[in-house]
Order: C-alpha cells, then structure tokens, then sequence
C-alpha cells in the first residue's frame, strides 16, 4: 500500500465493530443509536436505537401514551419493555407522527379491541398505509431492499454501520410482524384536544409523507415531529419518492412558531433547551431552503441538473452544521430530485432529446477508446489512480456490450465498493454494494424480493394490477383473450383482457365481459402464483387453481405471455 492509500484509509474509512469498512464518520455516527431510554422533561420519554425510528412515552393520568409503534409487533414489544421500567400503567392511547412507524401497534391492541384506546392520526394515515402501488410493487421493494441493506450480511467489511436516521431496518434474529391498526381519531387540520388528561396541539405536516402530524405539549414546551431528522433530508430519494421541497420547508416554520424548548424527532436524537432548539430550526430551514434557492437559480441560468450540482455548495456554517450531516440524504440527490419534480428530465441542450441509444454510445466510446482492451487499461488506471468513479462510469460502457465480461464486472465491483467505503450517506453505501454483490454473482440483478405476504393487503384489483404490467407485447401481439379469476374467499370476479399487447383489468361484478378462461383459487394461492412460490403446473396439480371454463393448456398459454409466472416445474 503506498502512502497516499495509506492517508486515505486512515483519514476517510475505518473498521466499525461488526467488521464494515466505511466512512469514519458514517461509523462514529452509530454512536447516536446506542440503545436507551431518555428522559426529556417530566412525564415524557424516548426510546432510541431499536429500529428505524424512535418511540415516545407520554405519561397521562391514568396510563401510557405511545408516539409511534415501530416496524413490527417486536419492536412495540421492546420499546414497552423499556417503558416499564418507568410506569406499569397500561396503556391508554397510541399517536402516529405519519404512516410509516405504525407496523407495531398490535404489541398494544388485541384483535377485536380496536376501540379499547384512542390512535390517532392524520386522515391520510390509513389510506396511505393501505394504498397498494401494486405496478411498481416489485422496483419499490428490491429499491427498498438496497436502501435499507437487506441485502447485504450482518457483519464483516460489507455490513451496514447504521442506517443513517437509525439503527436497523429488521432485526434478523426477531423477525418482524406486522401488526397495524388503523387510526379510530383522525386529524385533518389542526386542532387542540385533551389524552389522557394531557394538553396536546396536532399541526399537519408534509415531510417525506403527506400525512404528518406535529405532536405539541403546551405545558412542558415539547415539539414530538417527523421534521427534524437530524441529518440532511432525504428529498431526490433514490428508490424513487418524489418530494417537494417547499411542503417540507413550510413544515419547519410550523415547528419554529411553536418556539419549543425541547424537540423530539422521530428520527435523531433529542435536542434540549430552547436556544439549542431554535438554533437546529434555523440550521435545518436555511440549509433546505439554501438548496432549494439556489437549483431555482441554477435552472434558471439555463444550467443542467449535473451542472447545478457543482454549482450548489453549502455555506461553511451550514455544511458544518451537527443537524445537516449527510449520513442520510445527499445535497446531489436534491439537486437532481428538485430539478426532476420541478421541470421533468429535460434540461437546456437539445442533443439529449434524441439521443444514439445507450448501446450504440458504448461502441462509439469504445472506438473512440482504440478498442475493448484500451477502454479496460483505461478504467484500470482510474482505480489505480483513485478516480474510482470514473473507473465505474468508463467500464460501464464494456458491460453494456458485453454484461458477463469477467475483467469488466470486477473492475466495476472494486470501484464501486471503494465509492462505498467513502461515502458517508448510509443510503448510498448500501446501493452502491447491492450491486457490487449483483456484479461478483452473491445475489441475482432480478432477486425476488416479494413475497406473497407483501401482497396480503392487496384487494383482488391490485392483484390484477401487478399481474398486467408484467405482460409481454412480443407474446401477446396477435392475443385477444379474457381470462376470469374467481377468487373463492372474497366472492370477487376479477380478470384480464389481453388485447394486442395490452393488458386491462376487469371487473366481473360490475361489468359485462365473456371470458374466455375462467380459472378459480383464493387470495392466498394467487400472491403465491404471482410471486413465483409455487408454479402453476404444481397449482393445477394440487387444486390451488382450478381450471372452470378452457384447457389447462390455455389456461397455460395465457399465463405464460407475463413475466416471472412459473409455468413447469424444473
């Protein structure tokens, strides 16, 4: 190792306690999720470092009250555990800052016991946690899957330090349940009203959500939100959210005018007294509206999205700021994503708006290069010479010619991976080495990640709807064809109509359309068909499908003109 690899290893990486080699700060930052209960003021208390997100306890008159229940029924379990060592008051209501930490509520509510205790939430809560995105169900999941390092192995030079706003997504060793119960008191502007003998203010926010409530406790000056993250915000998501910017900045002056002493995040850790309150505030505000400003100003100088990139850089006071680290979000990805939300993909240079395809810009760069073996000396001296991403970028162009080039696929990979060790956004690193394991073989680029539990709260409509949008054209070019699929535990009768390389939903109940072939099965054998647990040759064999009306060899062709359904046993 020669000195100068030397410096960079030991100023920018280091090795954290399960092995992972990353970015020294993104390592040191774990120290922020060391799992504990914290005090805040009388009556209130935050669990921190199990999970995603942290949970709050209001102590009322009579019982708990639980701010947010985590991402699984293990979870809620863990953090009431901590709880008791506070209070053995049961619990007496439950509030959802937003849709996404609600997963754990029923370590709290039994079945048939919805209405034993009061849940609030945004209107919105329970239509956004039900909403199905069934057509993009599949990228959603595998994109959610690299985000959160699902991927990857719990410990050595690969494993995730942390994840940015928290510790884990799942832990591995307890699983995790869902238990979530929808909302019985909802919010849609704000209001006062009393819990359990406690003051409480509901502000609508929109964050990373639409959805958001500020929790205000009046009479101990606390602010419980989904604003403050404590980290660089995550707008230009790259699994894909599409966020804007404004609702978020409107969402922090909401939390600036209470003027709060003590503020607790659902992400981070709490921040006390009100100078360091309204000093986080402002650092947070300006840094957002800083970016924002500036890529308006930057698109209208006529620049590119790459071009606003370099052209936007912190001020030192705000780059420095504790509360605007990119361990999460990245300053490029807002950027990118704002540009995105604000004018769509196009820029201001007329070449890219039809450009050679991908495939004949990779032949022309390679000729341009003097061949193959001069594009892959080229990309090997970028990785020598620590132009790690370049060396990505350049070889990239051999592997869109040639996708199984061994040489190619390694040189990516070694890039790839140091872009990884250096990175101090969680969220990055993590991308970057899911595909680094797709490139060395360890995982599939078209790994299965949902499961026909992901689909158990589909309505028989969504089902049909992840189903059309995996239809062939080529196969079904000359097809016009109905299939009925009676789903016997939901008395519905859903189907697809296959007309010339399209596919559209129809509802048998409402409207009046022959099948073709009418098939039979229930919710449950269906997700399972869909998601290639079981094929269909096994189904028909065993009467999880039943064929009503056609051949089983219709019944097989249809079928078989979509993607990933598993016809024949192999």
């Amino acid at each position: 190792m020669t000195k100068n690899q030397s410096n960079i290893k030991e100023s920018v990486t280091k090795i954290g306690p399960k092995g992972e080699v990353a970015n020294s700060k993104l390592i040191d930052h774990s120290e922020n999720f060391e799992k504990r209960v914290v005090k805040i003021t009388d009556g209130v208390y935050q669990v921190i470092g199990v999970g995603l997100a942290n949970t709050t306890m209001i102590e009322g008159k009579n019982g708990m009250i639980i701010v947010d229940t985590g991402d699984g029924i293990e979870e809620a379990e863990e953090h009431l555990e901590e709880f008791r060592k506070i209070t053995d008051k049961p619990v007496s209501a439950i509030i959802y800052t937003h849709w996404h930490y609600t997963v754990g509520t029923r370590a709290y509510v039994p079945e048939d016991q919805e209405d034993s205790l009061e849940i609030w939430g945004h209107e919105l809560v329970d239509h956004n946690f039900t909403a199905n995105h069934a057509d993009l169900k599949q990228i959603t999941t595998k994109k959610a899957y690299s985000q959160f390092g699902l991927l990857l192995p719990p410990k050595g030079p690969d494993a995730f330090p942390n994840l940015g706003i928290g510790s884990y997504f799942i832990d591995f060793e307890k699983g995790k349940t869902r238990g979530y119960v929808k909302p019985n008191r909802t919010v849609s502007k704000g209001c006062k009203t009393v819990i359990d003998g406690i003051n409480v203010e509901f502000i609508p926010t929109i964050t990373d959500t639409n959805d958001g409530l500020i929790i205000w406790l009046p009479d101990k000056g606390v602010a419980i939100n989904n604003v403050l993250w404590g980290v660089f915000p995550n707008i230009g998501a790259l699994r894909g959210d599409t966020r804007d910017p404004k609702n978020w900045i409107n969402s922090i002056k909401e939390l600036r005018a209470l003027k709060p002493t003590h503020i607790i995040g659902v992400h981070g850790v709490p921040i006390f007294g009100l100078k360091e309150s309204e000093k986080a505030i402002e650092e947070y505000h300006d840094g957002m509206q800083f970016v924002y400003d500036q890529t308006i100003r930057g698109i209208n100088l006529g620049l590119s999205p790459e071009d606003i990139v370099e052209f936007v850089k912190l001020p030192s006071h705000l780059k420095n700021s504790p509360i605007l680290q990119p361990f999460y979000g990245e300053l490029a990805n807002y950027v990118r994503g704002t540009y995105a939300y604000l004018i769509g993909w196009y820029g201001n240079d007329t070449a890219t708006i039809h450009p050679v395809s991908k495939k004949v810009e990779a032949e022309k760069i390679i000729k341009g290069f003097g061949g193959l073996e001069k594009v892959l000396a080229e990309a090997q001296n970028a990785y020598d010479d620590h132009e790690f991403a370049w060396a990505a970028q350049l070889i990239t162009y051999v592997l869109k010619l040639e996708p199984d080039h061994k040489e190619a696929r390694q040189i990516k990979a070694l890039a790839i991976r140091k872009l990884a060790e250096t990175t101090s956004s969680a969220i990055t690193r993590n991308f970057y080495l899911t595909q680094v394991y797709e490139l060395e073989g360890k995982i599939s680029p078209n790994v299965r990640v949902v499961k026909s539990v992901n689909l158990s709260n589909f309505t028989p409509e969504a089902f049909m709807h992840f189903l059309r949008v995996k239809l062939d054209p080529v196969k079904s070019e000359n097809v016009n064809q109905v299939m009925r699929v009676s789903l016997a535990d939901s008395n519905v009768e859903i189907g697809l109509q296959v007309r010339r390389g399209l596919a559209e939903v129809v509802n048998f109940n409402t409207n009046s359309v022959t099948p073709d072939l009418t098939i039979q099965t229930t919710c449950k054998d269906l997700a399972q068909l869909l998601t290639c647990e079981i094929t269909l040759e096994n189904a028909l064999t065993i009467g999880n499908i039943t064929i009503i009306k056609g051949s089983k060899e219709e019944a097989t062709n249809f079928l078989a003109m979509f993607d990933e359904i598993i016809i024949e046993n192999k």
